[in-house]
């Protein structure tokens, strides 16, 4: 009968196993510890693209300054503009995205629908494609002169349609945002909220036709309180990545068009994360905008608290 191993034995291998972790520590430092403690250490400093890199610069030496840029940042009109600007992006966004994802997910789950397996397949498209891919056939489907779909929001709105070009309108691209998140959001939301409406026991659904209720009242009475926390939790995902929205504006029209407010020289539909990247490319202000990103992501942490403590928590008693 073999005899077990003991503490001894195993302490070499032991030894070998975290010795073979140092690389992956290592490379987790590097890439994820070290720029957000950089990032942390400039938000505090005057950095800009020159000093970073000699600090010592004569005309702007790298220094600590303290607070200064976060007095800054509260002073500054344009970055309560922004985060307007991006909560009433995830005012508009957020429902629409909740809303087709939703009811594209209780549309399949129909015994009705023929082919589904098909045409879920083929909803499932823009997930499947890179998102700054999307982004672009989307820009160049919303080209002034040449975009199929040019002419069919021009048709919505009443006028030409500009979310692209040098002569674009702030709402019209604003639309365009919301209908391009739309297109990338929908796909998780009608999977997600369809596992939920499959794993519902048939016993429950049956009961209720038996008891005579109309595909409404199975719907809002019986199926939606059963997936609610599943909803929720999807609404927060999808209002999260809202929040963060950087992509979609960057790429289309970089945020476009641009004007004057309070001053400076701002673009028209700066949403946080980019207002942030113009900040770093365009004014050179380093520390600045490692300030700025700073509060983002307090921003960003308190709203995650919010729904976890009054959705989820609720959701449970």
């Amino acid at each position: 009968m073999a005899k077990p191993k003991g503490k001894e034995e195993l302490l070499f291998p032991a030894k070998i196993a975290l010795l073979l972790t140092i690389p992956s520590l290592f490379l987790f430092i590097f890439f994820n510890i070290w720029p957000i403690a950089f990032s942390v250490y400039l938000a505090f400093t005057n950095a800009n693209q020159i000093n970073v890199y000699n600090p010592e610069y004569p005309a702007r030496p790298l220094r600590f300054i303290g607070l200064s840029n976060f007095v800054q940042l509260f002073n500054d009109p344009a970055f309560y503009y922004s985060l307007l600007k991006t909560l009433l992006f995830l005012g508009t966004s957020v429902p629409l995205k909740m809303l087709v994802g939703v009811g594209l997910a209780f549309l399949f789950s129909s015994p009705l629908i023929y082919g589904k397996r098909v045409m879920r397949g083929l909803l499932l498209t823009p997930w499947a494609l890179p998102a700054i891919l999307s982004v672009m056939i989307w820009r160049g489907a919303l080209d002034p002169r040449y975009g199929p779909m040019t002419p069919f929001f021009s048709l919505i709105v009443g006028r030409p349609f500009q979310a692209v070009g040098t002569t674009m309108n702030e709402w019209d691209s604003f639309l365009a945002y919301n209908i391009i998140e739309m297109w990338l959001a929908y796909p998780f939301v009608m999977t997600v909220v369809g596992g939920a409406i499959s794993g519902i026991p048939k016993e429950i659904i049956e009961a209720s036709i038996v008891d005579g209720a109309g595909v409404f009242s199975r719907t809002t009475k019986v199926v939606l309180p059963l997936i609610m926390r599943t909803v929720a939790f999807v609404a927060v995902l999808t209002s999260g990545a809202s929040l963060q929205a950087f992509l979609i504006p960057f790429v289309l029209n970089d945020g476009g068009p641009m004007k004057i407010f309070a001053g400076k020289l701002i673009s028209s539909n700066d949403l946080l994360l980019l207002y942030g990247y113009h900040r770093f490319m365009r004014d050179y202000e380093w520390g600045y905008a490692a300030a700025f990103y700073l509060i983002v992501v307090m921003i960003l942490s308190v709203y995650v608290y919010i729904w976890f403590k009054f959705v989820f928590q609720r959701g449970g008693k």
